[in-house]
C-alpha cells in the first residue's frame, strides 16, 4: 500500500493532480484489517459469554490458549487491562465480576490481547513523495500506545 494515497484499495490511481479530496487515506486498510481480527475473537468469546462468565476468570484465560498463547501471556495482558480500568475508570478486580461486563469491557479485552499477540508492521512505500506526509502522520497519531517506529529511506 503507498503512503501517497493517490490509489484506490485496487491501486488504481485515483489523481493526477493530488487533488487531496480525490485520495484514499492508507489507514483504511489498517482499521479494517484490525477491525476484522477484534470481531473474529470478540465474536468467539461472545458466543459463549454466559458459559464464560459463570465460569470465570480461569475459563475465560483458557478461552486465549487457542489462539496458541500461554495462560502466563494470557494473565499479563489480564493484568494490564485491569490496571487500565482501575485507573481510568475505578473499577476494581475487574475479572472476579464478568456477570457485570459489558460489551465495551469484552472488546477491550480482545483488543488488548490482539495488540500484543499480533503486533503489525505497516510498510508504507512511496514515504518520499511529498503527499504522503499527510497520511503518515496521520497513521502514526492512531497506532496503539505502545507507538510507532519510523524507518529510514534506502
Amino acid at each position: 500500500r503507498g503512503a501517497t494515497g493517490v490509489n484506490n484499495m485496487d491501486q488504481n490511481k485515483l489523481c493526477n493532480d493530488g487533488n487531496p479530496d480525490d485520495l484514499n487515506n492508507p489507514i483504511h486498510d489498517l482499521e479494517w484489517v484490525r477491525n476484522e481480527l477484534v470481531e473474529w475473537v470478540y465474536f468467539n468469546l461472545s458466543s459463549k459469554w454466559d458459559s464464560i462468565s459463570r465460569r470465570g476468570k480461569q475459563k475465560l484465560i483458557e478461552m486465549f490458549s487457542g489462539y496458541k498463547q500461554s495462560q502466563s501471556f494470557t494473565h499479563d495482558v489480564f493484568v494490564s487491562v485491569e490496571k487500565y480500568v482501575k485507573e481510568v475508570e475505578g473499577r476494581d478486580d475487574i475479572f472476579d465480576q464478568l456477570e457485570m461486563w459489558d460489551e465495551g469491557d469484552l472488546h477491550r479485552l480482545v483488543s488488548a490481547f490482539l495488540g500484543a499477540r499480533f503486533p503489525m508492521a505497516l510498510a508504507l512505500n512511496k514515504a518520499d513523495i511529498s503527499s504522503s506526509a499527510k497520511y503518515i502522520s496521520d497513521i502514526k497519531s492512531k497506532l496503539p500506545i505502545h507507538g510507532h517506529h519510523t524507518g529510514v529511506s534506502l
